[in-house]
């Protein structure tokens, strides 16, 4: 299949695939830094179709398992971390570049998300695998005793609706932090 072809030729092929899979990835993870410092390139000679179906293959994979996983949650909580990080003044090129890519990744999912879900599943998409799990358990010890990667800090708001304050909420960060000059 095309993702098979392009993505062996991809060096963060194995990192996508970790990521879009049904593991959930810890926010402590050196994962995230190898994922959001890998340059997301191009593999050589492809065209767009090539990369279209890469990318359409990984999104396609990362809905699938997000509900379980709760990575485009924990990945929105990388993002937003890495632009705080990469708006100081002081910020290095490797927390630019890891900002970059957190928010590329991030862009790619959301508008495959968006552009091929009803509003209800990217709802779900949001949640995480804390809602997913107790919906498919309610009551279990094992789903109650895990950890939940996906849910950012925070009150009592709705997980999708904290997700997605947060993914604004760094971004205008990020915005309002630019120098004009």
């Amino acid at each position: 299949d095309s993702m098979g072809a392009g993505a062996a030729k991809q060096p963060t092929a194995p990192l996508l695939d970790r990521l879009t899979g049904r593991e959930p990835i810890p926010s402590d993870d050196r994962f995230w830094q190898e994922l959001l410092a890998s340059a997301v390139s191009l593999p050589a000679g492809s065209s767009v179709e090539d990369v279209t179906a890469i990318s359409r293959a990984y999104c396609a994979e990362l809905v699938r398992n997000n509900p379980r996983s709760g990575n485009f949650g924990a990945l929105a909580a990388a993002m937003a971390e890495r632009l705080g990080r990469a708006t100081r003044s002081a910020a290095t090129d490797t927390e630019m570049q890891q900002a970059c890519g957190a928010g590329f990744l991030l862009r790619t999912f959301l508008k495959h998300m968006l552009e091929t879900l009803e509003p209800e599943d990217v709802a779900l998409q949001l949640r995480g695998r804390d809602v997913a799990a107790a919906a498919q358990a309610p009551g279990s010890a094992s789903a109650a005793a895990e950890p939940v990667q996906a849910r950012p800090p925070g009150g009592s708001e709705d997980t999708e609706a904290a997700v997605a304050r947060l993914i604004v909420e760094a971004l205008l960060g990020a915005a309002a932090s630019c120098r004009l000059d």
